[in-house]
């Protein structure tokens, strides 16, 4: 009788599994997901490192990216899981990584994804990291029986808080972006909002794509000064810089 009562609390009841959960939007993801109730498996090298989470009510389960056979265990039973890649990552890595994970998602039969991907990830080369986000959609979509929800988020609005150092110690912000080209550009937040929904809802079928674009596009100009404005420095300027 315990057994088939714990089946039914399953039923009733699935479990959401979480990568990246201690990164800016699975974080999000995570607590959302807990708020409304939802049985969480938070998924990383170092459960250690997961503690608050699981102090939340997530559940740690100890895995690499590149481990199909441990993520194949962490999917099982799971009812939908939040896909993504490490952001700071050679394409060498992002392929394995990205094979890991479909491979683990098709053998554990994980029947809803919701995918962190990027705007751009439409291109299949000579997008930088982006290609690697190109691949594993196509990976993803390869496995027949998974309905997957590829979200290509734009330039995320916290990427700008590495400069703070260079802004500090330099007076001024300085990337390899075109000063004045307007791109897409979004806070964490609100795409890791947007992801739980979909997770709660799991509304889609099928392979579907949706992009996460910000209120405005904003040029690496503007984004400056709107930063030197908030932070008391109104000259703030923007230099473009080689990529080495």
């Amino acid at each position: 009788m315990s057994s088939l009562q714990d089946r039914a609390d399953v039923a009733m009841n699935p479990i959401y599994v979480i990568l990246g959960a201690r990164g800016n939007t699975g974080t999000i993801v995570t607590n959302s997901l807990l708020s409304k109730g939802k049985r969480v498996r938070v998924v990383g090298r170092d459960v250690g490192r997961l503690e608050r989470l699981v102090r939340n009510g997530a559940e740690a389960f100890t895995a690499d990216l590149n481990d199909a056979a441990a993520l194949t265990k962490a999917f099982t039973g799971a009812r939908a899981a939040y896909l993504l890649l490490p952001p700071i990552n050679s394409r060498e890595d992002q392929e394995r990584e990205s094979d890991a994970i479909a491979k683990a998602v098709e053998r554990a039969g994980l029947p809803y994804a919701v995918h962190l991907s990027s705007y751009g990830a439409q291109v299949p080369e000579g997008t930088g990291p982006v290609a690697g986000l190109h691949s594993s959609e196509q990976k993803l979509n390869a496995i027949s029986d998974l309905n997957v929800l590829h979200l290509r988020a734009g330039l995320f609005m916290e990427n700008n808080l590495a400069a703070i150092d260079m802004i500090r110690g330099m007076g001024m912000f300085g990337h390899a972006l075109l000063p004045d080209l307007k791109l897409p550009m979004i806070a964490t937040r609100d795409v890791g909002d947007y992801a739980s929904r979909r997770l709660l809802d799991l509304d889609f079928s099928g392979k579907q794509t949706r992009e996460l674009l910000g209120e405005r596009d904003l040029s690496m100009r503007e984004a400056t000064a709107l930063i030197g404005r908030a932070i008391g420095k109104p000259d703030l300027r923007y230099l473009q810089c080689q990529y080495d």
